[in-house]
């Protein structure tokens, strides 16, 4: 069966946008407590729609990252921090500290080496789709293009070594078919070679993480969940209370593992996957928002059933963004 990168491209947009809809009333609950609300999420959805009015700041970094590159045909700083600055215009809803700090100083003019926070959060890799995307036949440039966009707003590694894991693993999954599945083994290899070969102590404790999730993928979505939930973090960001619970942290490599580990654990159907994520607790908007870009570029738009859809604010504008990406991504490559 012959990949329809469109398909794959509207897939992973509109993935990022349900995930980060779906999971944006829950952020700040424990998985446990979440899981109380209903005995059938789907249900849930159709009877409560107005909980799920919006998307957050995930889905609108993303949104602004694919029009910088549409733009600038591809990578150029300056469309990306004209981007990220008109963010501010949305206004950004429930922004995270790095991006909105950082984002500040660039509008009132502070260079960006200047205005980048040292924050190891998540907030560049929760945007990062567009760039796995339009990269995904150059991973020369993807890399490069992941750790540049990253460090405009955060300057700590781990925010660039998830923003590259994350850009791998859609390049990966862009050309398999769900139909027939794909080799856990190859998608960890990709993933951890993406950011292998440093001197970086973060980075490689990052794939030490990776290397641990790949031989844990047999245990429970809950047992996984309260193991990964604040991997990697140090005090004194490691939150004691929720030791031995599930609750995401918005540390990067946290996020990432999480979202990655559910991702591996429903492959069964976008719908599936997506509801998940989104339940995961914790940061439960940036790991729909992270796991649905991997869910949409794996499961393709054809696969995203009607409901899932009509429930994504200005769904058609995010479609539209995704066939202006891809056409420029085809213009180039």
């Amino acid at each position: 069966m012959e990949i329809n990168l469109l398909d794959k491209f509207q897939g992973c947009l509109l993935g990022v946008a349900i995930g980060d809809t779906l999971g944006h009333p829950f952020e700040g609950k424990l998985r446990s407590q979440i899981h109380t609300y209903f005995d059938d999420f789907d249900e849930f959805v159709q009877k409560n729609k107005s909980l799920f009015r919006t998307y957050t700041d995930d889905t609108q970094l993303t949104l602004h990252t694919a029009e910088a590159l549409i733009k600038g045909n591809g990578f150029k700083i300056e469309y990306f921090l004209d981007e990220y600055i008109n963010w501010l215009d949305d206004p950004p809803i429930g922004p995270g500290y790095g991006c909105i700090s950082s984002i500040r100083k660039l509008k009132l003019g502070v260079p960006w080496k200047e205005a980048a926070s040292n924050s190891g959060g998540n907030g560049t890799t929760m945007r990062i789709a567009p760039v796995g995307l339009y990269y995904c036949k150059d991973p020369k440039a993807l890399k490069t293009t992941a750790i540049k966009s990253s460090i405009i707003t955060h300057s700590h590694p781990a925010a660039s070594a998830g923003a590259v894991v994350i850009a791998s693993a859609i390049v990966f999954l862009i050309d398999k078919n769900p139909e027939t599945g794909f080799s856990i083994d190859e998608f960890f290899e990709v993933i951890t070679n993406s950011i292998a070969n440093t001197q970086d102590e973060i980075w490689e404790e990052f794939i030490k993480i990776l290397n641990k999730l790949k031989s844990k993928l047999n245990i429970p979505i809950e047992s996984g969940l309260i193991k990964f939930s604040q991997a990697g973090v140090k005090s004194p960001y490691f939150i004691e209370d929720y030791l031995g619970q599930a609750f995401v942290h918005p540390y990067t490599i946290s996020t990432v593992v999480c979202a990655i580990f559910i991702f591996l654990k429903r492959l069964t159907s976008f719908k599936e996957c997506i509801f998940e994520l989104a339940t995961a607790g914790g940061d439960s908007d940036t790991v729909g928002a992270i796991g649905g870009s991997l869910a949409g570029a794996y499961f393709g738009i054809q696969n995203i059933s009607p409901d899932l859809k009509k429930l994504v604010k200005n769904d058609k504008k995010i479609l539209k963004i995704s066939e202006d990406l891809y056409i420029s991504f085809k213009e180039k490559y």
